[in-house]
Protein backbone atom coordinates (compact mmCIF):
# COMPACT_ATOMS: atom_id res chain seq x y z
CA UNK A 1 0.00 0.00 0.00
CA UNK A 2 1.14 3.47 -0.63
CA UNK A 3 3.46 4.87 1.86
CA UNK A 4 3.56 8.39 3.02
CA UNK A 5 6.81 10.56 3.15
CA UNK A 6 7.41 13.78 4.24
CA UNK A 7 10.53 15.55 5.43
CA UNK A 8 11.17 16.10 8.87
CA UNK A 9 13.46 19.14 8.62
CA UNK A 10 10.53 21.35 7.52
CA UNK A 11 8.39 20.58 10.38
CA UNK A 12 10.93 21.23 12.77
CA UNK A 13 11.28 24.75 11.39
CA UNK A 14 7.58 25.20 11.34
CA UNK A 15 7.66 23.81 14.68
CA UNK A 16 10.23 26.51 15.66
CA UNK A 17 7.94 29.67 14.22
CA UNK A 18 5.20 28.68 16.66
CA UNK A 19 7.19 28.83 19.37
CA UNK A 20 9.35 31.92 18.36
CA UNK A 21 7.75 34.20 16.80
CA UNK A 22 9.57 36.19 13.79
CA UNK A 23 8.98 39.90 15.74
CA UNK A 24 11.12 38.34 18.78
CA UNK A 25 14.03 36.54 16.95
CA UNK A 26 17.53 37.56 17.62
CA UNK A 27 18.90 40.63 15.80
CA UNK A 28 15.61 43.00 16.67
CA UNK A 29 16.31 46.17 18.60
CA UNK A 30 15.23 46.16 22.33
CA UNK A 31 12.62 48.48 22.46
CA UNK A 32 13.65 51.47 24.99
CA UNK A 33 10.00 51.22 26.87
CA UNK A 34 9.37 48.44 29.06
CA UNK A 35 7.54 45.56 27.26
CA UNK A 36 4.23 45.26 29.31
CA UNK A 37 2.87 42.81 26.93
CA UNK A 38 4.73 40.03 28.17
CA UNK A 39 7.38 40.62 30.95
CA UNK A 40 9.99 38.35 30.37
CA UNK A 41 12.47 37.69 27.98
CA UNK A 42 13.22 34.12 26.71
CA UNK A 43 14.82 31.62 29.43
CA UNK A 44 13.63 34.17 32.49
CA UNK A 45 11.27 31.26 34.00
CA UNK A 46 14.39 29.54 34.39
CA UNK A 47 15.60 32.17 36.61
CA UNK A 48 14.75 31.66 40.32
CA UNK A 49 12.05 34.01 41.56
CA UNK A 50 12.39 33.73 45.81
CA UNK A 51 11.24 30.21 47.68
CA UNK A 52 7.56 30.30 47.76
CA UNK A 53 5.78 28.71 45.57
CA UNK A 54 2.34 29.39 44.70
CA UNK A 55 0.30 27.00 44.45
CA UNK A 56 -2.02 28.21 41.62
CA UNK A 57 0.26 28.08 39.43
CA UNK A 58 -0.27 26.34 36.27
CA UNK A 59 2.27 23.32 35.84
CA UNK A 60 5.19 24.06 33.21
CA UNK A 61 4.23 22.45 29.90
CA UNK A 62 6.81 19.30 29.63
CA UNK A 63 8.48 18.81 26.24
CA UNK A 64 5.96 15.41 25.26
CA UNK A 65 3.27 18.05 26.02
CA UNK A 66 4.41 20.37 24.28
CA UNK A 67 4.90 18.33 21.03
CA UNK A 68 1.79 16.92 21.33
CA UNK A 69 0.30 20.34 21.59
CA UNK A 70 1.92 21.34 18.00
CA UNK A 71 1.08 17.99 16.25
CA UNK A 72 -2.44 18.04 17.17
CA UNK A 73 -2.01 22.07 15.82
CA UNK A 74 -0.55 21.06 12.78
CA UNK A 75 -3.04 18.15 11.82
CA UNK A 76 -6.08 20.77 12.85
CA UNK A 77 -4.81 23.03 10.19
CA UNK A 78 -3.86 20.88 7.70
CA UNK A 79 0.21 21.24 7.89
CA UNK A 80 0.65 17.23 7.54
CA UNK A 81 4.51 17.20 7.30
CA UNK A 82 4.74 19.13 10.33
CA UNK A 83 2.60 17.24 12.44
CA UNK A 84 3.80 13.91 11.26
CA UNK A 85 7.55 15.69 12.23
CA UNK A 86 6.35 16.85 15.58
CA UNK A 87 4.51 13.31 16.08
CA UNK A 88 8.09 12.07 15.31
CA UNK A 89 9.71 13.72 17.79
CA UNK A 90 7.58 12.96 20.25
CA UNK A 91 7.44 9.21 20.21
CA UNK A 92 11.45 9.55 19.76
CA UNK A 93 11.46 11.11 23.23
CA UNK A 94 8.56 8.76 25.11
CA UNK A 95 8.14 5.57 22.89
CA UNK A 96 5.50 4.68 24.90
CA UNK A 97 3.53 7.93 24.77
CA UNK A 98 0.15 5.94 24.31
CA UNK A 99 -1.69 9.06 23.00
CA UNK A 100 0.64 10.35 20.65
CA UNK A 101 1.06 7.29 19.19
CA UNK A 102 -2.28 6.61 18.73
CA UNK A 103 -3.25 9.92 17.57
CA UNK A 104 -0.17 9.81 15.13
CA UNK A 105 -1.28 6.38 13.27
CA UNK A 106 -5.13 8.15 13.00
CA UNK A 107 -3.69 10.81 10.93
CA UNK A 108 -1.83 8.10 8.78
CA UNK A 109 -5.21 6.74 8.49
CA UNK A 110 -6.36 9.83 6.88
CA UNK A 111 -3.51 10.16 5.02
CA UNK A 112 -3.87 6.34 3.19
CA UNK A 113 -1.14 4.92 4.84
CA UNK A 114 -2.99 2.30 6.86
CA UNK A 115 0.30 0.28 6.81
CA UNK A 116 1.81 2.63 8.94
CA UNK A 117 -1.42 3.33 11.34
CA UNK A 118 -1.40 -0.34 12.12
CA UNK A 119 2.51 -0.47 12.99
CA UNK A 120 1.77 2.25 15.64
CA UNK A 121 -1.06 0.58 17.22
CA UNK A 122 0.87 -2.83 16.77
CA UNK A 123 3.61 -0.76 18.84
CA UNK A 124 1.00 0.86 21.08
CA UNK A 125 -0.54 -2.68 22.37
CA UNK A 126 3.28 -4.34 22.26
CA UNK A 127 4.07 -1.56 24.64
CA UNK A 128 1.53 -1.32 27.05
CA UNK A 129 -0.09 -4.76 26.41
CA UNK A 130 -2.18 -5.05 29.80
CA UNK A 131 -4.26 -1.08 29.09
CA UNK A 132 -7.19 -1.50 27.13
CA UNK A 133 -6.71 2.08 25.13
CA UNK A 134 -4.38 0.73 22.61
CA UNK A 135 -6.47 -2.30 22.35
CA UNK A 136 -9.96 -0.48 21.24
CA UNK A 137 -8.13 1.93 19.18
CA UNK A 138 -6.40 -0.94 17.30
CA UNK A 139 -9.62 -3.14 17.01
CA UNK A 140 -11.98 0.01 15.73
CA UNK A 141 -9.06 0.90 13.13
CA UNK A 142 -9.33 -3.24 12.49
CA UNK A 143 -13.00 -2.67 11.95
CA UNK A 144 -13.12 -0.24 9.62
CA UNK A 145 -10.41 -2.25 7.18
CA UNK A 146 -13.05 -5.04 7.77
CA UNK A 147 -11.31 -7.69 9.52
CA UNK A 148 -13.50 -8.71 11.97
CA UNK A 149 -11.98 -11.39 13.91
CA UNK A 150 -9.61 -9.86 14.71
CA UNK A 151 -11.14 -6.37 15.72
CA UNK A 152 -13.61 -8.36 17.47
CA UNK A 153 -10.60 -10.11 19.35
CA UNK A 154 -9.07 -6.81 20.50
CA UNK A 155 -12.17 -5.57 21.65
CA UNK A 156 -13.40 -8.51 23.37
CA UNK A 157 -9.78 -8.73 25.41
CA UNK A 158 -9.95 -5.08 25.74
CA UNK A 159 -13.92 -5.56 27.91
CA UNK A 160 -11.97 -8.12 30.03
CA UNK A 161 -9.35 -5.83 31.15
CA UNK A 162 -11.30 -2.52 31.90
CA UNK A 163 -15.20 -3.84 31.70
CA UNK A 164 -16.30 -0.93 33.45
CA UNK A 165 -14.62 1.23 30.44
CA UNK A 166 -17.77 2.27 28.29
CA UNK A 167 -15.80 3.36 24.94
CA UNK A 168 -14.69 -0.50 24.75
CA UNK A 169 -18.58 -1.43 24.70
CA UNK A 170 -19.34 0.88 22.01
CA UNK A 171 -16.41 0.31 19.76
CA UNK A 172 -17.57 -3.73 20.14
CA UNK A 173 -21.26 -2.75 19.48
CA UNK A 174 -20.05 -0.32 15.99
CA UNK A 175 -17.82 -3.14 14.46
CA UNK A 176 -20.81 -5.41 15.04
CA UNK A 177 -22.95 -3.35 13.72
CA UNK A 178 -20.73 -2.57 10.79
CA UNK A 179 -20.43 -6.36 9.94
CA UNK A 180 -24.29 -6.69 9.95
CA UNK A 181 -25.26 -8.56 13.18
CA UNK A 182 -27.37 -5.68 14.38
CA UNK A 183 -28.56 -8.07 17.41
CA UNK A 184 -25.33 -8.65 18.98
CA UNK A 185 -24.89 -4.76 18.38
CA UNK A 186 -27.78 -3.44 20.02
CA UNK A 187 -26.53 -5.38 23.64
CA UNK A 188 -22.94 -3.96 23.16
CA UNK A 189 -24.51 -0.52 22.71
CA UNK A 190 -27.15 -1.06 25.49
CA UNK A 191 -24.15 -1.88 27.60
CA UNK A 192 -21.97 1.45 26.19
CA UNK A 193 -25.20 3.40 27.29
CA UNK A 194 -25.82 1.74 31.02
CA UNK A 195 -21.78 2.77 31.69
CA UNK A 196 -21.85 6.34 30.00
CA UNK A 197 -25.86 7.65 29.97
CA UNK A 198 -24.70 10.89 28.16
CA UNK A 199 -23.56 8.94 24.81
CA UNK A 200 -25.44 10.55 22.72
CA UNK A 201 -23.71 8.07 19.99
CA UNK A 202 -24.73 4.98 21.90
CA UNK A 203 -28.09 5.84 22.06
CA UNK A 204 -28.05 6.55 18.25
CA UNK A 205 -26.52 3.45 17.37
CA UNK A 206 -28.53 1.64 19.83
CA UNK A 207 -31.64 2.81 18.45
CA UNK A 208 -30.24 1.68 14.83
CA UNK A 209 -29.81 -1.82 15.54
CA UNK A 210 -32.90 -1.92 17.40
CA UNK A 211 -34.41 -0.70 13.84
CA UNK A 212 -32.59 -3.30 12.02
CA UNK A 213 -33.91 -6.38 14.42
CA UNK A 214 -37.42 -4.92 14.42
CA UNK A 215 -37.77 -3.63 18.08
CA UNK A 216 -39.22 -0.48 17.03
CA UNK A 217 -40.42 0.81 20.37
CA UNK A 218 -37.10 0.45 21.78
CA UNK A 219 -35.54 2.02 18.86
CA UNK A 220 -37.65 5.25 19.62
CA UNK A 221 -37.00 5.09 23.56
CA UNK A 222 -33.28 5.33 22.41
CA UNK A 223 -33.47 7.87 19.06
CA UNK A 224 -35.46 9.74 21.75
CA UNK A 225 -32.75 9.70 24.26
CA UNK A 226 -30.04 10.95 21.93
CA UNK A 227 -32.33 13.94 20.28
CA UNK A 228 -32.75 14.98 24.00
CA UNK A 229 -28.81 14.58 24.36
CA UNK A 230 -27.91 16.57 21.55
CA UNK A 231 -30.94 18.84 20.22
CA UNK A 232 -29.10 20.29 17.66
CA UNK A 233 -28.39 16.72 15.78
CA UNK A 234 -30.51 15.72 13.34
CA UNK A 235 -29.72 12.16 12.71
CA UNK A 236 -31.52 11.02 15.60
CA UNK A 237 -34.86 12.95 14.56
CA UNK A 238 -34.81 11.63 11.00
CA UNK A 239 -34.33 7.78 12.24
CA UNK A 240 -37.24 8.38 14.51
CA UNK A 241 -39.44 9.59 11.41
CA UNK A 242 -38.18 6.39 9.50
CA UNK A 243 -39.54 4.38 12.58
CA UNK A 244 -42.73 6.47 12.75
CA UNK A 245 -43.02 5.75 9.32
CA UNK A 246 -42.36 1.55 9.58
CA UNK A 247 -44.70 1.70 12.30
CA UNK A 248 -47.67 3.01 10.12
CA UNK A 249 -47.59 6.74 12.07
CA UNK A 250 -47.14 9.17 9.23
CA UNK A 251 -48.57 12.42 10.38
CA UNK A 252 -45.47 12.23 13.55
CA UNK A 253 -43.30 10.95 11.01
CA UNK A 254 -43.67 14.23 9.24
CA UNK A 255 -42.52 16.12 12.49
CA UNK A 256 -39.90 14.08 12.97
CA UNK A 257 -38.67 15.17 9.47
CA UNK A 258 -40.13 18.72 9.75
CA UNK A 259 -37.73 18.99 13.16
CA UNK A 260 -34.44 17.22 11.67
CA UNK A 261 -34.74 19.97 8.61
CA UNK A 262 -34.72 22.73 11.32
CA UNK A 263 -32.36 21.16 13.30
CA UNK A 264 -29.86 20.46 9.67
CA UNK A 265 -27.43 22.78 9.73
CA UNK A 266 -27.64 25.44 6.99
Amino acid sequence: MRRSRHSRTSGRQQALGELFAPDVLEGDLTPRAPDTRFPLRPFAAEIPRGTQVDPHAEAPETPAARLLRLARSAALHGRQADATAAFGELLTLEPGHLTGRVEFAQLHERQGDVDEALRHLDEAVRLQPDRAEPLIARGAFLARLKRHPEAEADLHRAIRLAPEEAHGHFELGFALWRKGVAGEAAAAFRRAVALAPQRTDAEYYLGEALHQVGDHAGALAALERAASLDGGNPKPLQLMGRVLDRLGRPEEAREMYRRAREAAPR
